[in-house]
């Protein structure tokens, strides 16, 4: 019996690997979250792909509960992850509790935005620690995320910013939203980023220029994501239309 870690791609049912596919078909539960992202594709859409019904775990129910590895002691389990499997935390250590139990596990990788935001031209080599920007709270409002930036920024690297999401509440953090909290806590407004919208579909936008700039422009719906670069190779600058 195996435990089966599936990538869905960046945007909808149709980037599922032809392999992820195959191992779908021979699972007895699929499970699915969409804590970490939220895929153009709905629950709907891929349980009519796959022919198979789909149900859907919390953060909690997946890093708090066993019901995943309790059925994959006896059968074929499917956890169905958005973009690639082991680019969130909780995941590997999921995979290290199955391991613990001696459930045999295979993780099925798929396009991650790790990588979509180099068509944006930006060199993967040179991006340094992520970070995420929370919706703040009166009992929560971390500012760990600008010093990441700033530290990237020092080294000359680039800094790929996740923005926070409650699909539950439909609350998802807008590249504007993101850019007003980190310009609040110091980032120069004439410094330079790239939001990009929709990664992965076919009305994706990717657009860089000043954060003054991007603060005015409408990305559109869901889910956006940011990049405060470090120092640019000029061919990063002529891919971003910018002056050298």
């Amino acid at each position: 019996m195996v435990l089966y870690l599936i990538g869905l791609g960046l945007w909808d049912e149709k980037d599922i690997s032809i392999k992820g596919l195959d191992m779908l078909r021979s699972c007895n539960f699929v499970y699915m979250e969409e804590y970490t992202s939220k895929l153009g594709a709905s629950k709907e859409s891929i349980e009519k792909l796959i022919g198979k019904k789909i149900k859907m775990l919390s953060r909690d129910e997946v890093e708090q509960s066993d019901t995943i590895l309790r059925d994959a002691k006896g059968s074929n389990v499917a956890f169905l992850i958005g973009g690639d499997p082991l680019t969130a935390t909780t995941h590997i250590d999921l995979v290290l509790q199955a391991k613990k139990k001696k459930i045999e596990t295979k993780i099925i990788h798929a396009s991650s935005i790790y990588t979509g935001v180099c068509e944006s031209g930006l060199f993967i080599y040179k991006f340094g620690k992520r970070c995420s920007v929370p919706f703040p709270t009166k009992t929560f409002n971390p500012t760990s995320f600008y010093d990441t930036i700033v530290e990237n920024k020092k080294r000359g690297l680039h800094t790929l910013v996740f923005l926070d999401l409650n699909p539950e509440e439909n609350k998802f953090m807008t590249i504007n939203q993101a850019l007003e909290i980190l310009v609040k806590l110091g980032l120069d407004k004439n410094t330079i980023a790239v939001g990009f919208a929709r990664v992965g579909s076919d009305n994706q936008i990717i657009k860089s220029g000043k954060i003054k700039d991007l603060l005015k422009f409408d990305f559109g719906k869901p889910q956006h994501i940011l990049v405060i670069p470090g120092e640019l190779h000029f061919v990063e600058k002529e891919a971003l239309n910018l002056e050298s």
